[in-house]
């Protein structure tokens, strides 16, 4: 009966280790994505600051 305890928790420890690993390399992923879309963004938001009035040049 103990063996076969142990044959479960093992198990339980076997998927939560796979849900971890899992879990890590969707992170790591999906990070750097995320920094490059607020790059972008941040660009986006230097261009428009320095953009000059089209009143200016007519």
């Amino acid at each position: 009966m103990e063996i076969i305890f142990m044959f479960i928790a093992g198990f339980i420890v076997f998927i939560l280790a796979v849900i971890a690993i899992i879990k890590g390399v969707t992170h790591r992923i999906k990070s750097p994505t995320d920094d490059l879309k607020e790059e972008m963004s941040n660009l986006k938001k230097r261009v428009k600051m320095k953009r000059k009035p089209n009143y200016l040049f007519n």
